[in-house]
């Protein structure tokens, strides 16, 4: 009903040009939802209460990278909202697939928040010469660093491969799925995208770790735009009848 009387507020709509087929939560976007809660909770308490001014300063700092490995994981969750709100699919390979999601969701929690703590400590280092934050995070060079970098961006790149296969199993349904051309050709686009990011960041690991460039290269996962560019190139919308 709500959806409804949208239609002429596209502007307000999440997903205005695609039908969504799931209207109610069902019980594995219920256990999703609260394992990505579990790995945001994990991302927060991670840091420790402030009990003087300069705790509370360092607290006040951490911030930063507790506030990019949320996002992170955000992404994620808005890419999984979304795709079942889109299919409505629970099927059997649905639900394995989902299961590896949220195990590499839990499992990437920690190590995300320290990649960021890390990544942030490098440069902190690099920009006031200040050694601190690296020494007490372990990080002593760009070498331990980059070791952080590659594995932050396997664990990435795996959650992308999976929602790829995701995208790919239900592109096989879109018969049942009653998907029209332009459903179809948004569903290949985001099957195209996530390979490509998969890709992108499988590439960022292979600079981060075998490269001089070190932990530089997980600048390249800052922006996954010109795959987006590139899926939509590939598999074009139809014009509107």
């Amino acid at each position: 009903m709500i959806r409804n009387g949208l239609k002429d507020f596209k502007g307000l709509d999440h997903d205005p040009d695609f039908r969504w087929r799931g209207t109610n939560v069902t019980r594995i976007e219920n256990l999703s939802d609260i394992a990505f809660a579990i790995a945001l909770g994990m991302l927060v308490t991670g840091v420790d209460a402030p009990r003087t001014l300069i705790d509370l300063r360092g607290f006040l700092i951490n911030i930063i990278p507790t506030f990019l490995a949320f996002c992170v994981l955000l992404g994620l969750w808005n890419g999984h909202y979304t795709f079942f709100r889109r299919y409505d699919v629970a099927d059997r390979k649905i639900i394995t697939l989902n299961a590896v999601l949220i195990f590499i969701v839990l499992f990437m929690a920690y190590p995300l928040r320290f990649a960021f703590d890390a990544l942030f400590g490098f440069l902190t280092t690099v920009f006031t010469g200040d050694y601190s934050r690296s020494v007490s995070l372990g990080v002593m060079s760009i070498k331990n660093a980059a070791e952080i970098i590659v594995y932050f961006c396997l664990f990435y790149s795996a959650a992308f491969a999976t929602f790829a296969m995701m995208q790919g199993h239900v592109l096989k349904k879109a018969e049942l799925l009653n998907l029209n051309e332009h459903e179809i050709a948004v569903s290949r686009q985001m099957r195209l995208t996530r390979w490509l990011q998969c890709g992108v960041t499988l590439f960022c690991a292979a600079l981060a770790g075998l490269t001089p460039l070190g932990p530089a290269a997980a600048f390249l996962t800052t922006s996954f735009k010109p795959a987006s560019w590139i899926a939509k190139k590939r598999h074009p919308t139809p014009a509107p009848a």
